[in-house]
């Protein structure tokens, strides 16, 4: 774990309302963790801009999981397999978007960003 609970509401939020709910971020810090770190780099101990990155893509998987799949659909076919999202809602394509856009914010001119989005190679 990168990211406890404590963290996320003290130095994440700053008094913030939790997108989250405490008893549920455990779960979401492991799929952020999961998202960010595809290229398995071995953390000992996270730094602070690692955890703001963590709290803030657990929050955009969480917000993507409220939105029932039903809800976003605007339109299917079943012969050629098309699917149509509504203008308001984000694909599967948008997620990874802002996955990527939030790691740079955090890491960019990192080490960390090199490891994670280039595998280290320069």
């Amino acid at each position: 774990m990168w990211v406890d609970a404590e963290y996320y509401e003290t130095e994440y939020l700053l008094g913030r309302q939790p997108a989250i709910p405490l008893s549920e971020f455990v779960y979401w810090e492991q799929a952020a963790r999961v998202e960010i770190n595809r290229n398995k780099v071995e953390i000992v101990e996270a730094p602070d801009e690692l955890k703001q990155c963590v709290c803030e893509v657990a929050e955009a998987l969480h917000e993507q999981s409220k939105a029932s799949s039903l809800d976003r659909v605007k339109s299917f076919s079943n012969d050629g397999y098309s699917v149509a999202y509504a203008a308001d809602s984000k694909t599967p394509d948008d997620l990874a978007r802002t996955i990527r856009a939030i790691v740079a914010k955090h890491l960019a001119g990192t080490e960390l960003h090199n490891q994670f989005v280039f595998a280290g190679v320069r």
